[in-house]
């Protein structure tokens, strides 16, 4: 099950941080996902204003606009919060 959900959610952790790259059907407005990664506790909101099936517009990390969909280690905190609008 986690394989599935982290399938979807594009999740593929590197020595560095935590590659976040969703694919989605377009019909979903997004989903919301509770993680927890290297004894940090991450809540995801994937947003899908324009029903695509892919492609990250902007990632938010608590409060702070990161470019790419990159989640480097350094800007996690206990309870991390992640926005990511897909386009």
């Amino acid at each position: 099950m986690v394989g599935c959900i982290e399938g979807i959610c594009g999740m593929r952790p590197n020595a560095k941080g935590l590659v976040i790259d969703p694919a989605i059907p377009a019909s979903w407005d997004g989903f919301k996902i509770e993680k927890n990664f290297r004894g940090k506790h991450l809540s995801i909101d994937i947003q899908n204003p324009n029903h695509v099936q892919s492609g990250v517009k902007s990632m938010v990390v608590n409060g702070e606009t990161i470019e790419g969909n990159f989640l480097c280690e350094c800007k996690m905190t206990d309870q991390t919060n992640v926005t990511i609008v897909l386009g």
